[in-house]
């Protein structure tokens, strides 16, 4: 596969969503990965797996200096997989359903390491919670016709994934930051939370009145 067509086909399965800035920049990270990844036999859902298995790996070892690696080959593991399916063109329904499980239990196991680490247990739930909830009702969007990520929000995955990054190099380095980290990642998702509400609301009603 091209690499003009790789980024039409993700830009197609993402709404329409313009190829430029840090989208471009991740999308030729993306294609060279899944270039790479596809020479060595690796399927998009042995990606999947492989990226919930850092999790639990990294949810074993939470007070390790092991943690921090783990969640970034977590994260990679898990943000590749759909790039490496349209390189191999084997999207499928069941390929985008467990990844969207697969997705929120390496989340739940991230955040499980944050509250290890002396984050509070009530913000660590209320986070997830709200995370959850925000790529539930982008997934009820999509099955009601409504294509594409809507908005680009201020707390998507990989920036969840930095926050308690930050949160685990602090704990490392004995940095009283952790909760600090948390509560501004809870404020962010929160924020994030409304914003794709409020394209949802829009979104159906648009719908509604066509």
């Amino acid at each position: 596969m091209k690499k003009e067509e790789f980024n039409s086909t993700w830009s197609d399965l993402h709404g329409g969503t313009d190829i430029k800035g840090i989208v471009k920049t991740w999308l030729a990270i993306s294609f060279a990965s899944a270039k790479f990844l596809s020479k060595l036999h690796i399927t998009p859902n042995i990606l999947t797996l492989l990226g919930v298995l850092f999790a639990i790996a990294m949810a074993a070892n939470p007070l390790s200096l092991w943690a921090i690696p783990l969640l970034v080959l977590s994260l990679y593991a898990d943000g590749i997989d759909g790039s490496v399916a349209i390189f191999q063109k084997r999207q499928s329904s069941f390929g985008a359903i467990l990844d969207s499980v697969a997705d929120r239990i390496s989340e739940a196991l991230w955040f499980y390491v944050a509250y290890r680490i002396g984050a509070p247990a009530w913000l660590v739930l209320a986070t997830y919670v709200i995370a959850s909830t925000q790529e539930y009702a982008r997934a009820r969007l999509t099955s009601l016709g409504i294509s594409g990520v809507g908005v680009v929000t201020p707390a998507e995955r990989p920036v969840r994934a930095s926050f308690i990054f930050i949160a685990l190099v602090s704990y490392s380095l004995s940095f009283e930051l952790v909760t600090l980290t948390m509560a501004i990642l809870a404020i962010l998702q929160a924020l994030s939370f409304g914003l794709v509400a409020r394209f949802a609301h829009n979104s159906l009603r648009n719908n509604l009145g066509a």
